[in-house]
């Protein structure tokens, strides 16, 4: 088992690596996404959390099965992404090396590998939401459902049981509300200028000149966002709750390495 888990551990590091070229190349994303987090965003995150734990919770305690995952087979209880930390900060303690806590240079490298993935949320997560809620904006209530659905149980290849996928879905559904309401703002915003270039051009016709017979008024150009622009729009608005939610689950995993370091038991 300790094989697999280190095998496992190399193949997030490789992906994340991967990933991490890609996340360069579209660092403008990742600024974009940082730049639009406010208060709301942490705060309404941290209330989704807790909704995804009390969800997590209840199905492990009343839904038979609800704790099988891939991770179960190989010994691993959480996230695959955090498979590294398990050969580093945790595996630095007591029945590695005798100490009454992780070595201080495990936990900095736990540290090191927490702030990177961090870095690499933005990018990770606006992948995630192009594929599971671009084009949703005009869905059925059944296919929002489904969306979501789909989004949770794709984290079953992170080796989480299969309750904590579920729970993730009810996340990928509020992401998609979110991108929903946001790209009904940006058509708002279209039709109110259109509306009023519509107006402008009536008055620019009553002020101008008698047009010469045959020639009409030329086409008016584009007011506003496109639809395409729209749903960028929208997937950046999920993007930046997705991100915000996943940076406070990697906080508050560092903070319990740096609480185990500090308070052994």
């Amino acid at each position: 088992m300790e094989a697999v888990r280190a095998l496992i551990a190399v193949v997030v590091l490789v992906l994340l690596a991967r990933s991490a070229r890609l996340a360069w190349r579209h660092r403008h994303i990742s600024r974009r996404v940082w730049r639009a987090v406010r208060p709301q965003h942490v705060a309404g995150s941290v209330g989704l959390l807790a909704v995804v734990l009390a969800t997590l919770a209840s199905l492990l305690a009343f839904v038979p099965g609800a704790w099988i995952g891939l991770g179960s087979l190989v010994g691993l209880t959480g996230n695959a992404v955090f498979a590294p930390l398990e050969g580093v900060a945790l595996a630095g303690g007591d029945e590695a090396s005798g100490l009454a806590r992780p070595p201080l240079w495990a936990v900095g490298t736990a540290m090191g590998f927490l702030v990177l993935l961090v870095a690499l949320l933005p990018w990770l997560a606006f992948v995630e939401e192009r594929i599971f809620r671009e084009g949703l904006e005009q869905a059925s209530l059944p296919r929002e459902l489904w969306s979501a659905l789909r989004f949770g149980l794709l984290h079953l290849i992170m080796l989480i049981p299969l309750g904590a996928a579920l729970a993730i879905a009810v996340a990928g559904f509020i992401y998609g509300r979110i991108y929903r309401r946001a790209y009904a703002r940006s058509r708002q915003r279209a039709a109110e200028r259109q509306r009023a270039a519509k107006r402008s051009r009536a008055a620019e016709r009553e002020q101008a000149d008698p047009v010469p017979p045959g020639t009409g008024w030329p086409a008016p150009a584009p007011v506003g966002p496109t639809v395409g622009q729209s749903r960028a729009e929208a997937v950046l608005a999920a993007t930046v709750w997705h991100t915000t939610f996943n940076t406070l689950v990697v906080v508050l995993v560092g903070v319990a390495l740096l609480l185990e370091w500090a308070l052994p038991a």
